[in-house]
Formats: structure tokens, C-alpha cells, sequence
């Protein structure tokens, strides 16, 4: 009797074992590779105060309303895969090029959102300036992509060496 209850037992936890690993290679076998060509500008903030530029590999932050400070961050591909990843998972690129969603949540100062990405050899553009707070489902998948950029970039140490930003926004 006990060895008919150990093999249960390690059936269940090979039958579970299967199991982990087949949902754990079915999430991968769907995403698309990435293409060569796939770089993007990303504007966020209040008064537009940061601006990565993969093409370049740039990140620009305004650090007095008239005066930025541009460094060189290269982008590493697995970064720019999760972010090309979010944008095919989210289907960024059939959103308007003028994107306003519909809810309605007021916050004052506001941030804004503008993406500029090409995948093989198309450019994407999205300018979002009215209702950034809004809690529409698209909304927040829009600002899952630019607060993953934002996390990564904040985490870089040539970050780390850009002035603190001196204006005042109320």
C-alpha cells in the first residue's frame, strides 16, 4: 500500500513537472523574432522631459525649460526585445497615430506619451497628449511600455550622472 501511494506521488509530481514545462515553452514558441530594423523613440512626462532614442541610442532629460542633458545609452537587444515583445502582445501598432481614450480621469499636470517605432521597414507613430491618466485597458498597456523604458533607463548608470531636473511644474 505505501509503495502504490509513493508512485502516486511521483506520478503527480512528474505529470506536474510536464505540465510546468509545456506552459512554460508555449509561452515562448509565440513571440515573433525581433527584426533588425526595429528601433523606436520614445517622449514621456510633463513637458516631455525624457526622450530615449534607439536609433541613435540617445536619452535626452530636460533638466531647466531650456537647457537638456543628452547622454549615450545603447539599448541591449533583450531589453529591445521585451519592448518589441509588449508592443506585439499589446498590438501598439494598430493604435490611432492621435490616440485619446475614452475614460475620462483629469490629473493636473498631465504627462504625455509619444512612440515613434519601425518594424521591418514600417514606421509606427503614437501621440497621446489628452487623458493620460485614463484607466481604459489600452491606456494602461500603453503606459506599461513606457514605464518599463523608464525602469530600465533609471537603472543605468550613465542615468545616474544626469543633473537633477530644476524646474518647478505645479
Amino acid at each position: 500500500m505505501k509503495n502504490i501511494i509513493k508512485i502516486k506521488a511521483h506520478i503527480n509530481r512528474f505529470v506536474f513537472i510536464v505540465y510546468i514545462v509545456f506552459l512554460s515553452t508555449s509561452c515562448f514558441m509565440n513571440k515573433e523574432e525581433m527584426p533588425d530594423d526595429f528601433n523606436f523613440i520614445a517622449i514621456y512626462g510633463i513637458a516631455e522631459e525624457n526622450n530615449i532614442n534607439t536609433f541613435d541610442s540617445t536619452f535626452t532629460k530636460k533638466i531647466n525649460w531650456d537647457k537638456d542633458s543628452t547622454i549615450a545609452l545603447i539599448f541591449p537587444i533583450n531589453e529591445k526585445q521585451k519592448i518589441f515583445n509588449l508592443i506585439r502582445d499589446f498590438e501598439i501598432e494598430k493604435y490611432p497615430i492621435n490616440f485619446q481614450p475614452k475614460s475620462n480621469k483629469d490629473i493636473s499636470p498631465f504627462p504625455t506619451y509619444y512612440l515613434l517605432f519601425k518594424i521591418n521597414g514600417i514606421i509606427y507613430e503614437i501621440n497621446w497628449e489628452i487623458n493620460t491618466s485614463s484607466n481604459e485597458r489600452r491606456a494602461m498597456k500603453l503606459r506599461d511600455i513606457f514605464s518599463h523604458i523608464d525602469n530600465y533607463i533609471k537603472n543605468e548608470k550613465a542615468y545616474l550622472c544626469i543633473p537633477e531636473d530644476e524646474r518647478i511644474v505645479f
